[in-house]
């Protein structure tokens, strides 16, 4: 009996592990596969994923572990069933067939203010009254990350207008609108007088903007896209909700080398006047900061997708220096699916010129455009915490996508 209840055993202990290493094989065959594909008109591109997996497309059968070729004339968009020994559902991958389209990389340096959608609550905190009475108005009643839209049902415009509608109230309770994720809330608080500073408060730390430096990546015609990355707030470390915001011309100071474990940056300063205005920023989103900006006459290069990017030499544009300059750089990894749509690639600085200067990725190169075999292929995102000299791009593909939503 005891034997027979060990060889259960070993064998409930088997099939799990034969479970579990095939739930891992699944999903790791579903890493190796992109969700889009992206073909110019008329081009012909082969393709192939290494894996024992089958797909159908248009009613024809095609083995994804061998080389196949992709050739579409019309203009139009397909669906790629995949299963794995044909058998198993994978993901159904999108098939894009589109015009060929050019972009003028930038890489210029550009100083970014952007005014938040309502006041971002960035934390409540408690306050000493007139008659030494401690108040915290706003507490369990705002919460980090909240934006406040309107105070009595008027729309909220600034931080200093805010403040001065709360002070106006001499005491009696305001009703704010609030928009916290995808609800709009009626709050009433009540606010109390601060012996400190000797006006009526609702003990609330709030924002209304947010100011940096980055690179402004590609143009397209009037419009730009920029960061390759989303800006999110310093306290909250959420991204930030825009009504609107300026690219600049920014006053670079000095720039401070990367070491590992401290990145380095662009230190500089922004200064708002007309004349600095180079662009208008439209949109923040996880991808990037898009927008409008001037035309510009410099050349302008193809846009390449996943399929054209490989590991090895590189090129991304700065002008860092006051003049734009072409570093070297080299690709060691592409990631072939979009779990992480950032860190579509891993890249290396190698030009001795940038790592005298910089030591690598530094604060304030997101969005330094990728050339590689003349074509636009992505942009900085991020720099490895423990090595200055590498970091992550974002695909150019998935920045034009996004910049058209």
């Amino acid at each position: 009996m005891k034997k027979y209840s060990y060889r259960k055993l070993l064998i409930i202990l088997f099939m799990l592990n034969l479970f579990a290493i095939t739930v891992f094989y699944i999903k790791y065959c579903k890493s190796q596969l992109p969700n889009t594909i992206h073909i110019k008109k008329g081009e012909k591109i082969s393709l192939c994923y290494n894996i024992p997996a089958s797909a159908t497309i248009n009613n024809q059968k095609i083995k994804l572990n061998r080389t196949f070729i992709f050739q579409k004339c019309s203009s139009g968009q397909y669906e790629m069933k995949t299963s794995l020994f044909g058998a198993i559902p994978l993901k159904k991958i999108k098939v894009k067939v589109v015009d060929g389209q050019k972009v003028i990389p930038s890489g210029q340096v550009v100083g970014i203010y952007v005014e938040t959608n309502g006041l971002l609550v960035i934390d409540t905190d408690g306050f000493t009254g007139e008659n030494g009475v401690d108040h915290a108005p706003s507490k369990n009643k705002l919460y980090r990350g909240d934006y406040i839209k309107k105070i009595d049902g008027a729309d909220v415009l600034s931080k200093k207008q805010f403040i001065e509608k709360i002070n106006q109230s001499n005491g009696n309770s305001v009703t704010l609108t609030v928009s916290r994720r995808s609800k709009v809330l009626k709050i009433k608080i009540k606010p109390e007088f601060s012996k400190t500073e000797h006006m009526y408060k609702i003990g609330a730390w709030i924002r209304d903007n947010t100011q940096g430096i980055g690179t402004m990546t590609y143009i397209k015609k009037d419009s730009f896209g920029g960061l390759g990355h989303g800006i999110y707030d310093m306290d909250t470390g959420k991204l930030l909700k825009i009504k609107g915001g300026f690219l600049l011309t920014p006053q670079i100071y000095s720039i401070k080398k990367g070491k590992s474990g401290t990145p380095g940056e662009i230190v500089g300063s922004i200064e708002y006047k007309e004349e600095n205005i180079i662009g208008s920023i439209k949109k923040n989103t996880e991808k990037g900061i898009y927008g409008t900006v001037s035309d510009t006459e410099s050349k302008a290069y193809e846009i390449g997708y996943r399929q054209d990017v490989k590991k090895g030499k590189a090129y991304i544009l700065s002008n860092l220096t006051g003049s734009m300059k072409k570093y070297e750089i080299r690709i060691s990894k592409v990631v072939p699916s979009d779990t992480d749509v950032l860190k579509s690639m891993e890249i290396e600085v190698t030009d001795k010129r940038l790592l005298n200067l910089t030591n690598g990725i530094i604060q304030g190169m997101s969005g330094s455009p990728i050339i590689q075999d003349g074509k636009l292929i992505g942009a900085v995102t991020h720099v490895f915490v423990d090595d200055p000299t590498k970091g992550y791009a974002i695909l150019m593909e998935t920045m034009i996508y996004e910049m058209k939503k």
